[in-house]
């Protein structure tokens, strides 16, 4: 609230230029409206909690891989404790809940150094490499190479641990590096087409 007063006063004169800016927090505080952070932390609350509904927790997960298309937001999963809360959901018996776990984990961690370090330290790396090789559901499949194609570009200890995990059908002969976009497209794109084919 005090943010809000200090505000107020500073932009009060009339006709003059604004000298601060209001933050989220404390427009969400204003209009009585969750800010970011407590969206986040709500929705994973729900994905967790077993009295809601599968239905309710997509939308949960739905609204907060919205959310982490924020730069802000997907930096402040470390802080909210949410890394492992959702890398877990990668294993979750709900083929939907692996499905938007491995959506959210590939959206947070696109171009972000900082998201794609604290996704593969808590072993995200490792497990969509899993469901990708594993899972029986082949949108599940598709989605963990998102995950993994967000994961190993620009940030090689995630691309060395991939690689050491990829059958040498997939990655072949070729010497990969992190920020050879054209020959990570290459995998990616076999991983794709490995995604389709049925597992037994």
């Amino acid at each position: 609230m005090e943010s809000l007063l200090k505000w107020g006063i500073e932009n009060s004169v009339p006709g003059s230029e604004p000298r601060s800016k209001l933050d989220s927090a404390a427009l969400a505080q204003l209009f009585g409206a969750a800010d970011d952070s407590t969206l986040m932390k709500e929705a994973m609350a729900a994905i967790q909690d077993p009295e809601v509904s599968l239905n309710d927790k997509i939308i949960a997960f739905d609204n907060l891989e919205m959310l982490c298309e924020g730069l802000d937001n997907a930096n402040n999963l470390e802080n909210l404790k949410l890394w492992d809360p959702l890398v877990a959901q990668l294993e979750s018996p709900e083929s939907e809940l692996r499905y938007m776990a491995a959506w959210v984990c590939g959206t947070a961690v696109q171009n972000n150094i900082k998201t794609q370090t604290k996704f593969h330290s808590v072993g995200g790396t490792a497990k969509t490499v899993n469901t990708f090789l594993n899972d029986p559901v082949e949108k599940v499949r598709s989605k963990a190479v998102y995950a993994i194609s967000s994961a190993i570009r620009n940030y090689e200890p995630a691309l060395t641990e991939a690689l050491s995990l990829l059958p040498d059908h997939i990655k072949g002969a070729e010497t990969y590096d992190c920020e050879d976009m054209e020959a990570l497209d290459k995998l990616v794109q076999t991983m794709r087409e490995e995604a389709k084919k049925p597992r037994t």
